[in-house]
């Protein structure tokens, strides 16, 4: 089979790290990019010495004869770039979010299943060894029945983080702390625990100067489809603190942190009326670099593409942690829990974007 013909759609620092990840996976050749500024998608080409640079997705996949693309522009734009992808016929890796929105998404999935293009979203945190380590064991049932999955994402972005670029901090193009910085972490629990079947939320702007009413931070009650519990916390506006996700079952307890297994714990047996004895579980993993995530799922795409399978995380799996953050979205304005299913059913009017 013929190499797959490749193109990057947006020519940023994430765009960088898609063309890299392209020229590393085999059956896969890098051939052109495209960006608002023609000029910036020219020095781009030159940089990865590609064949065409375009400001038109359409033009280039057609000018280009290009058989997929990875979409790499501003959250809130991916829908209108992904339905004009798969018009031209290209199959598509998305940068996460999938949109912001979810009639965009719902847009952007039935775009792709019309023209018969695959579609694919970037989560390269599950191909993590620490993260599939979890996912076996809580799969092998040796955590027991689920009780409680937490998530922490406590970081720091400047005011000048949010000035950088006129689309950051917007609820329009970025969507905030949950859909830009907490995704990846929201993303994997309710991958390893079992999907959220509903959401409690406050959220709030501390010590920054957001638009549109985008939160810094947020606190999040979950309750999962299988009866377990959760909580998400996250912020930008923090020194000090870290990302983890701790899951605890009746069996057993593993704590992610970054990209290592902090913690494995299992009961061996040993009960009093105030505690259960616990083992260590000896697990080593080695730690993805930064960049190394998104060759896998890139790897994965392009192999999914000559396979013709589907990819590791396709189109409908993705949306997942967007509906999430859409439910609790919704419920901080609502002052009540918000069913997952309803955001994904069209029924909540704060879920889908502004007249649309």
């Amino acid at each position: 089979m013929d190499d797959i013909r490749y193109g990057i759609v947006g020519c940023g620092a994430i765009g960088e790290i898609h063309a890299e990840a392209v020229e590393s996976a085999d059956g896969a050749t890098l051939v052109a990019c495209t960006s608002r500024s023609l000029d910036g998608a020219r020095e781009f080409a030159d940089a990865y010495d590609l064949d065409g640079a375009y400001d038109d997705v359409g033009e280039m996949i057609e000018g280009s004869d290009l058989d997929a693309v990875s979409v790499c522009t501003p959250s809130g734009t991916h829908a209108e770039v992904v339905i004009e992808a798969a018009k031209a016929g290209a199959a598509v890796l998305c940068e996460k979010p999938l949109d912001v929105y979810a009639d965009r998404m719902d847009r952007m999935i039935a775009a792709c299943e019309d023209a018969g293009v695959t579609l694919a979203g970037v989560f390269q945190q599950r191909f993590q060894p620490a993260t599939r380590r979890a996912k076996a064991a809580i799969e092998a049932g040796d955590l027991g029945g689920p009780v409680l999955g937490d998530a922490q994402v406590k970081w720091f972005r400047p005011q000048a983080y949010y000035d950088g670029a006129d689309w950051k901090g917007t609820r329009e193009f970025d969507g905030g702390v949950l859909l830009s910085q907490a995704i990846h972490t929201i993303d994997r629990l309710q991958w390893l625990v079992g999907g959220v079947e509903s959401v409690r939320a406050v959220t709030t702007t501390h010590d920054r100067d957001l638009a549109d009413g985008c939160e810094t931070t947020a606190a999040l009650s979950l309750r999962f489809a299988n009866g377990a519990l959760g909580t998400v916390s996250a912020t930008t506006a923090t020194k000090g603190g870290d990302d983890r996700i701790e899951i605890n079952g009746t069996d057993g307890s593993i704590t992610l942190a970054g990209g290592d297994i902090a913690a494995f714990e299992v009961g061996t047996g040993e009960e009093t009326n105030y505690g259960a004895e616990t083992t260590t579980v000896d697990v080593d993993v080695a730690t993805l670099a930064w960049g190394e995530g998104h060759a896998l799922a890139v790897e994965d795409f392009v192999e999914a593409l000559r396979e013709g399978r589907d990819p590791a995380v396709p189109g409908r799996e993705a949306r997942r942690a967007v509906d999430v953050i859409l439910a609790a979205k919704a419920a901080a304005v609502r002052d009540e829990a918000v069913a997952v299913a309803n955001v994904r059913m069209g029924r909540i009017p704060e879920a889908n974007a502004p007249g649309q």
